[in-house]
């Protein structure tokens, strides 16, 4: 039951990424904007990029998602294939 839950929350965050467009269409202060859609609104301006700025925020973000995939990747590898195992 575990890597059907691990499968189902994997898909449900690739999903969501589609709702960054609405975020930024709909939140135009920057004391409601959530972190998606405030760290490329913030760090650039026009033709000007605060190149460390958004580097950090990268490395931030991007690392814990990155660890947590790789601590649950063999019960996703296991919850994907559940459904082929006929037995």
């Amino acid at each position: 039951m575990f890597p059907g839950i691990v499968a189902v929350v994997v898909f449900a965050f690739t999903l969501s990424a589609p709702e960054f467009i609405y975020a930024l269409s709909f939140n135009k202060s920057s004391a409601v904007k959530t972190i998606a859609t405030g760290v490329p609104t913030e760090l650039v301006r026009g033709d000007v990029f605060f190149w460390q700025s958004l580097q950090a925020a990268v490395i931030f973000f991007a690392v814990p998602i990155a660890l947590i995939f790789n601590a649950f990747l063999d019960r996703f590898i296991t919850g994907f294939t559940m459904g082929a195992v006929k037995g």
